[in-house]
Order: structure tokens, then sequence, then C-alpha cells
């Protein structure tokens, strides 16, 4: 609102006066300065004028409070409920009475009529108008305070300065549980801790006492319900004049509660943390280590700064398998914790045994943010339950199994047999003549004896078998994985002939020997307990039957592994003895009938039988890998006689040797080869190897590497029994070999099949693209003959041609130099 001394529009004024000549007078006053006049409305009734002041804009109102149709204050309370202009009461006798109430119920400020004059009236007028603009701004400054110390989010209290309570805002209300109204009857005493008292008062009389305009504490209510508040108060003091007594104090308060009790709960942690004695850290989301406590170091050796950022893994034992952590990923990742043993490793090398727990920390979005894991170090204890364990499972003299550990393993390995659809021998061993050894050289001597028969007994067998002392001289050995009977019977014959060798007992020999009995599962019984039995009859027997022998429970069985263990040695005396001798056989050019090639096969000429064929001898060989021996004698010699040859005139003459699958498997067989050569003294171009279709098909052998080798050295291989296993062509592609050899099946009926005659065309074909050699075996008779032309042989071979024959025989057919009539 603009005053009429700024120089602005002029007022507008409403004289409500039924008195003409007060009325006019009032006008008059207001136009005696011309140079802020005012524009002045007049009324004589209380209805006329509230008209007016609905259609005009009025800035303020002379009001005589005894008019037509209203009196008193009633006029003035009419007027206020109808508009809020400023007003100025015009009374007839100086009543202060009257005008003191006036001003109570809304007047701004009043008049005397006839008393005064123009200035104190427009005084009168800019003061009303002033004070109601000022009264206004106070109740919208009150209204808004009002509004904020209400709905404030934190405590407003506002006490006198003896701390008895003014006024407290409804959330400090609901931070204690106490009414406003229940509040203004206490003071701060009565709710605050006991404990906390004389702190705070001691801060207040500070304040109060001008030392001080403001104060932070920390405190404990005791709410209506008893419940402990914390809560954290800013109190300032309220003074009439910057430099004036305190009238008040006004407190900020925020409920500290919660915050309290997450401080407290950390420093808990913090403190237990740093000063447990179990080893603890925290990793990031991505396993990196982030935190590690003092007990950490102590157990594991590693400073912090060694550790942070790297992950857990810098304290691996390499003792656990990949499907150990990837277990704990999957209980990390479905449970969010995972606990259990592990062996790590100290800074030192030193390994050790813990128990851990880990957690996933996760946010409130359930998003994993940290990993806690807390260790102890268990390693004694695992070490006295080892101890222990071993001390109850073990024999103390000999420090093999017990009966105990060995029902537990023999149950274990039938379990396992079954699953893996294998069997599992079982030989019970009783020492013949211990006895004796006992009675005659002492218990001491005995005990040193039996401790000696248990180191025999585990050099005898393999890493996953057990062996078990029962009791006194018995022992047990359970062998795994077997096969076939003749792995056990050889097994028991190892066994027979360590204990049958001398001991010696501290200077003094002891000869003993032993008595097996053997039982096998499935095949004699299915559960650990008649097998025990059965191997124990079977044992009897054996000692019965003359000792220092091996029986199986089972007749056909014992016939079995006996014979076969017999022909196997039999074949180790025949490598000893030189009994294996070579045959040979040409293969010719069918355009020439001239010898191109010949091929070594291995005979056994038996002391007793004769000669042996091949088929009755190669298998075992290969299954016992007696192959290896054999075939580096048969590969010497064949060189060797092949040298001699090529000195008689035959220099492009080769020598054929044939591999089997275990000694392709060999991973010195080139080195072999090209030994056999260098003392030989022969070309590699003289040699071929045959290698059979099957091994360089098969899906676990890939011979690619092996060719590869031989064509470096200069020695040429050929695939033979080619086709037999309609295999598919593509591999030959990948496969450096010179030559196929056609599978004699194929050679002999493609003559009169149709079927067998489209084969050998094909192959043939890709023989040809590949640029090698096709060799046709096996012929016998001149119509399969008579097709080698219309196939295009290279070679052929057979006993149309020529029989296998020994070196001399050979040797004479070179020398000689005749072609076979049926090639003429």
């Amino acid at each position: 609102m603009t005053s009429p001394s700024s120089g602005g529009a002029p007022l507008s004024v409403l004289v409500v006066e039924d008195n003409p000549g007060d009325a006019r007078l009032v006008e008059l006053y207001l136009q005696e300065d011309p140079a802020h006049p005012f524009r002045v409305a007049k009324a004589t009734r209380l209805a006329d004028g509230l008209e007016i002041l609905r259609d005009q804009s009025i800035d303020v109102v002379l009001l005589d409070l005894s008019l037509p149709d209203s009196f008193g204050m009633e006029t003035l309370s009419s007027l206020r409920a109808a508009s809020s202009v400023p007003v100025v009461v015009l009374t007839g006798t100086a009543d202060e009475a009257l005008a003191l109430e006036a001003l109570r119920q809304g007047a701004q400020d009043y008049l005397v009529k006839g008393q005064g004059d123009g200035e104190l009236v427009r005084r009168a007028i800019r003061y009303a108008i002033g004070r109601s603009q000022a009264d206004a701004e106070l109740r919208n400054s009150e209204a808004r305070f009002r509004a904020l110390f209400d709905n404030a989010g934190t405590g407003v209290i506002l006490s006198n300065t003896d701390g008895t309570y003014v006024h407290c805002n409804p959330a400090f209300c609901a931070m204690v549980g106490y009414g406003d109204a229940e509040l203004q009857a206490m003071s701060y005493r009565d709710i605050t801790h006991p404990e906390d008292v004389i702190r705070h008062a001691a801060l207040r009389e500070a304040m109060v006492s001008g030392e001080r305009d403001s104060y932070d504490l920390t405190k404990r209510y005791i709410a209506r319900d008893g419940r402990t508040v914390w809560a954290r108060l800013t109190v300032t003091a309220v003074r009439d004049t910057p430099a004036g007594e305190v009238r008040y104090t006004v407190a900020v308060v925020e409920d500290v509660t919660e915050r309290k009790r997450l401080e407290d709960h950390m420093r808990l942690a913090a403190t237990v943390f740093e000063n447990t004695g179990e080893g603890l850290f925290v990793t990031d989301a991505a396993h990196r280590i982030i935190h590690v406590n003092p007990a950490f170091t102590e157990l594991t050796g590693y400073r912090p700064d060694e550790v942070l950022g790297k992950t857990p893994r810098i304290l691996s034992s390499g003792r656990h398998s990949s499907d150990f952590y990837d277990s704990m990923s999957e209980s990390l990742a479905a449970t969010g914790k995972w606990q259990g043993e592990m062996w790590n490793r100290r800074k030192t090398g030193e390994m050790f045994a813990e128990w851990l727990n880990i957690a996933a920390v996760r946010d409130a979005n359930d998003e994993i943010t940290n990993y806690v894991a807390v260790f102890s170090d268990i390693t004694s204890r695992k070490q006295d339950e080892e101890r222990l364990s071993y001390q109850a499972n073990h024999d103390p003299l000999t420090r093999l199994p017990n009966r105990t550990l060995f029902q537990e393993r023999l149950s274990r390995a039938l379990t396992r047999a079954h699953r893996s659809q294998t069997s599992v021998v079982l030989l019970f061993i009783d020492l013949d003549f211990f006895k004796q050894v006992n009675d005659t050289l002492g218990h001491l001597a005995g005990d040193l004896l039996l401790q000696q028969v248990a180191e025999r007994l585990t050099a005898c067998v393999r890493q996953g078998d057990t062996v078990a002392r029962l009791a006194g001289d018995e022992f047990t050995v359970i062998l795994e994985d077997i096969t076939e009977p003749h792995d056990g019977a050889l097994v028991a014959h190892k066994i027979l002939s360590s204990l049958s060798t001398p001991f010696d007992l501290q200077g003094r020999e002891a000869r003993i020997s032993s008595s097996i009995g053997a039982a096998m599962y499935p095949a004699d019984a299915g559960d650990p307990q008649s097998l025990i039995k059965l191997a124990d009859a079977a044992m009897y027997r054996a000692k019965h039957q003359g000792r220092n022998a091996c029986r199986f429970h089972s007749e056909t069985i014992n016939a079995q592994a006996f014979e076969r263990l017999a022909l196997e040695n039999a074949l180790r005396n025949a490598l000893d003895h030189r009994e294996f001798v070579l045959y040979y056989q040409p293969l010719f050019d069918p355009r020439t009938g001239q010898v191109t090639a010949i091929e070594s096969l291995v005979r056994w000429n038996h002391p007793e039988i004769g000669m042996v064929m091949p088929n009755q001898f190669l298998p075992l060989a290969e299954e016992t890998g007696l192959i290896l021996p054999i075939g580096r004698m048969v590969l010497d010699e064949a060189c060797r006689q092949a040298r001699q040859w090529i000195e008689m005139g035959h220099p492009r003459l080769r020598i054929c040797v044939n591999l089997s699958s275990r000694q392709l498997r060999s991973p010195d067989l080139v080195e072999t080869v090209a030994a056999a050569l260098e003392t030989a003294g022969l070309a590699p171009e003289n040699l071929g190897i045959d290698v059979p279709e099957s091994c360089v098909t098969d899906k676990n052998q890939d011979p690619s590497a092996i060719f590869a080798r031989f064509k470096a050295l200069g020695v040429g291989v050929t695939i033979d029994d080619f086709g037999s296993g309609y295999s598919s062509f593509a591999f030959l592609r990948r496969l450096p070999a010179t030559s196929l050899k056609i599978d004699q099946d194929f050679v002999r009926n493609a003559a009169a099949t149709a079927e067998d005659a489209e084969i050998v065309t094909a192959i043939v074909a890709v023989a040809r693209g590949l640029h090698m050699n096709v060799i046709a075996p096996g012929i016998e008779t001149e119509g399969q003959l008579a097709s080698v032309g219309t196939f295009g042989y290279d070679q052929v071979q057979g006993f149309l041609f020529a029989h296998p024959m020994p070196a001399a025989e050979m040797t004479e057919f070179l020398r000689t130099g005749r072609v076979p009539p049926v090639l003429g």
C-alpha cells in the first residue's frame, strides 16, 4: 500500500458517520494538503458503508460506533467480519476503556471527534494503514512459523529459562510419547535419563547466564512407555534484544536412537573384528580382498598390504580340485553362505587346515556387494583326529590297515566294482613256518619278519590296492579293477616269489613261504563276508595241498587263471631264450613278377610243442605288454636281414614290419625304429611299417603325428586290412601313408561278388587320387589273380605266389630270382 506522502495515487477513505457536520469536518481535514489529496466516500449507515466496501477499493475506514442501524462494538465487529480494511474508530468522548476494547477487536487506531486537527487525522490514517500491513505480515509470519513448527520432521521445543516446556511440536511429542499439553506441565528434567540430567543442566545454566548462545548435546530421554530414546539436541537462546536477557530456549531435537544402535553395533563389530582370535577378511563382489584383521596376519603370515587387492587364491594350497571350488560357488550363489574344512597355505609355504565360514553381503537391491570370510586354524585338531583315526584303523607293528579298516575298504571296493561292472579279487595270505621262526629266533625277530613281509606285500601291489594285517601272521590283499582272473593270479605269483626269498633278521637269515587263497567278486560271492569266508577256505586248501601255492575258490577260475599265467610266463621265457623266429613272405609286381617287398612275420618255436602261429600268442602279448619287447626284436632282426639281402644285389627291396595298437602308442616308437635302422645300417626307404586300419580309425588314438614323423624319417607307412571297418575315406587325407593293403576278404570275393568289386574299385580310385600304392594280399587262386588286371593293383601277395618261409629259404628264393609261374 502506498502512503500519501510517497507521491503515489490518492488514498481512498470511507467515512461512515451519521452526523453530517462531523463527516464534513473529516472531509475538510483530508483536503487541507493539496499535494497529497485523499479520495473520500461517505456513508451514514453501516449497511451503506458495507455496500461501498463491496463495490469500491477502499484503503481505510473512519467508523463512528453509533449509527442508525448499529451501535457500539457490534458496529466494529460487523465491519471486521465483512472486510479486512484498516479501521480508525471515531468516538464522541475520550473513553480509554472503549478505545482499548476497539483496538482488541481489530481497530488499528481511534480518534475523538472535535479534538485535534487535520494533521492528526491524516497521521491516524497513515498509522492505521501501516499497522494493518504490519499485523498482516506478523500473522503471515506466525502462520509460517506455526506450519514449520507443527510439521517439522524433527522435534522442536520452546522452553522457559527454568527448563519448563512452553510448547512442543508433534514430532517431539511422537518421539517421547507425551502430548503437548502434558509436556507443558513438565520440565526437561522430568523426561531426561537420570545419568544425563546433570550434564544437560550445566549446559543450560551456562547459556541462561550468558556464557554461551547455544550448545549441542546428545542425551537420552525416557519415553512415556519406558523406552530409552537417544536424541541429538541443538539448543539456542531467544533474547528480547541481541544483548538482552534470555527469555526462552529453542531446541531442535533429532531422534538418533537407530543411528546410535548402529554405531554401537559397528563399534562392537569393529572391536570383535580387530580382537577376535579367528582370521577374518572381507572381499568385494569380484572377490578382491579389501580388509583383513590382525588374526588373519597372525594365522597366514601375510601383512594387509601384501593381500589387499588380491583374491583369496593367494592362500591356495593346490590340494583341492576345481570341483571343490565349483561346489563352494554354487552354494554361495544359492544360499549366500558356505562353510566347511579347507586346506590353505601360509606365506612360509606351510599348509594348514582351517574351518571356513563365508557369507555374502547384499545391498538394498539384493545385489551382492561383499563377501565376509571367517576362519580358524584347526590343523592341530585335524592332526589329532588323523592320529586317532590312524591308531584305530592300523596295525601298530606293520602300520598296515587292521581288520576294521580292511572291512571298510572291502565294502567300498565291492560297491565301486558293482558300479563300474568290474571285479575284485581278495587274497588271504598265511605265512608258512612263521611259528618256527618265532620260536627259534624269538619274538623280536618274529616282529621284524612281519614288518618285512608287510613291505614286500606292499611292493607287489598297485598303489590303489589294499594290503592289511588281520592278526598274527595272516594278511589280506584287496585287488580292484580286475578284468581277468589271471590278473589276480599274477599278483599272487609275485607274492609267492617275493616271500620265498630269504629274510635278513638283524644278521640272521630266515626262510618262509606262504599259502594264498583267492576269491573273486562277483563270480564267487556277492558280499564282503561271503567273499572273506571263501578266500579263507581257499587258503587252507592251498596250505593242505603242499603250501607255497595259491588256490582260487572256483576250480574253473583257478584253471583259467593259472593256465593264462603259465602261458604268460612261457612267453617271457620265450623272449629270454630267443624262441621267436621270423618268417618272410614276398610281395610281387603283378606286371613283371619281380619281388618288390618282403613282409616279416613272427613265429614262436616252442621247444616242446613246436611252431606256434601268431594268432595263438600275439593277443596275449598285446594285452600283457610283451608285444613291445617282441616287436623290438622283430624290428631289429628284420632290418638286419634286409641289409643282407640288399648287399646280395637287391638295393630297392623293402622289408615290411607289422605294428600293433600298443606299439603305435609307445612314446619312443620312432626313436626305436630309427635306432634299428642305424644298428642294421639300413636306409629308411628300405623299411616299411604296416599299421592296421583299426588303429588309425580309433577315436582314442590319433596317429597323424606318428605318421608325419615316419614320413620325415623317410620310412613308408602302409595301412593294413583297409576296408575291414567300412570306414570313411576322409581320414586318409590327413595321414601321410604311402600304401593301402586291402582287406583279404575283399580281394578274395571281388572276382565273384559285384558289391565287393565296387568297394575295391572305390578303394583303388581313392588311393590313385592320393598317390598311394594299392596292395592285394591273400591271393590263393588264379581266379582271384585274374581280377588283378581289372582293379589295377600295384603289388600282390599270397599263397598262390609264395608261402611264408624262413630267412634261409627266402634268401635262396631271392638268389634264384625265379618268377612265380602264374605271374610268368
